[in-house]
C-alpha cells in the first residue's frame, strides 16, 4: 500500500512539516508518510509489526522513530490509532486546511503534473500554473488557470499560494526559485536538477530519478 504512494505528493506534505526537536530526514520522511497510512486505517490500534507489513520498513526502525516524537500513545497490543495520528500531526504541524500550490514551468515535466490526480483528497491543491513561454500557457488546458511568468508575484500574491512545484529549466531555475521565495513562497518541490539557494524560510524538496537510483544502487551494494 504505502510502498506505492507517488513521491510527488509525499513531498508536497514533507514541505510543511515543521518539528519541535530535530528529527533525522529519513525519519522524518517516513513518520510523514505513516500519519497518511493512519488516516486511511480504520483499525483502532496497530503494531510496529503491522506497520512493517505495509510499508517494508523494519519493526524496530518503526519504533525507534515513533520513540522520536516523544509521545505517549502505546497501548498493550501496539499503538492507539487515532492518538497516534494526532501525535503525528501536532509534531510536524501537519494542517488539514487547504494549501494552494502552482506548477511553475509548463514543459514535458510540467505538462504532466498538469492532469496528475495524486493530491486529490489531500489538503493541497494546485490552483495556478506558470511558463515563460506565453504561447504554451494559451495553447495548454488545465482545469486552473495557466499564466506568463511576468505574472507571477501578482497571482501568488492575489490566490494566498504557499507552495510551488518547480519544473522549469535548469537555467532558470535558481532566478525563478529566488522570486518564488521572494513573494513568500513557503516550499518549492524542485524537479530540477539544480541545487537550489533560497532563504532558511522557503524550503526545499529535490525529486530526482537519478538521486533515486543512485541510492537505491548504493543500498544493493550495501
Amino acid at each position: 500500500m504505502l510502498k506505492k504512494q507517488a513521491v510527488f505528493c509525499e513531498n508536497i506534505h514533507s514541505l510543511g512539516v515543521k518539528v519541535m526537536k530535530t528529527i533525522p530526514g529519513p525519519s522524518k520522511r517516513r513518520l510523514v508518510l505513516l500519519e497518511r497510512l493512519l488516516a486511511g486505517l480504520k483499525e483502532k490500534t496497530i503494531t510496529s509489526q503491522r506497520i512493517e507489513e505495509l510499508t517494508g520498513w523494519s519493526a524496530a526502525v518503526v519504533r525507534r522513530d515513533i520513540s522520536l516524537l516523544e509521545v505517549k500513545c502505546g497501548a498493550s497490543n501496539g499503538y492507539k490509532t487515532e492518538e497516534l495520528k494526532e501525535a503525528l500531526c501536532r509534531a510536524f504541524n501537519i494542517s488539514k486546511e487547504l494549501q494552494k500550490c502552482c506548477i511553475v514551468g509548463l514543459g514535458r515535466m510540467g505538462q504532466v503534473l498538469l492532469d496528475n490526480m495524486e493530491i486529490e483528497g489531500s489538503p493541497f491543491k494546485i490552483v495556478a500554473g506558470f511558463d515563460s513561454n506565453v504561447n504554451r500557457t494559451e495553447v495548454l488546458r488545465s482545469v486552473f488557470p495557466l499564466h506568463p511568468t511576468t505574472m507571477l508575484e501578482s497571482v501568488i500574491k492575489s490566490e494566498g499560494i504557499a507552495f510551488a512545484i518547480l519544473t522549469v529549466n535548469p537555467e532558470e531555475a535558481q532566478s525563478t526559485a529566488a522570486r518564488l521565495a521572494a513573494c513568500g513562497i513557503k516550499g518549492i518541490v524542485n524537479y530540477t536538477p539544480c541545487v537550489l539557494s533560497v532563504p532558511s524560510s522557503t524550503n526545499v524538496e529535490n525529486v530526482s530519478l537519478l538521486t533515486a537510483l543512485e541510492t537505491l544502487s548504493a543500498w544493493q551494494n550495501g
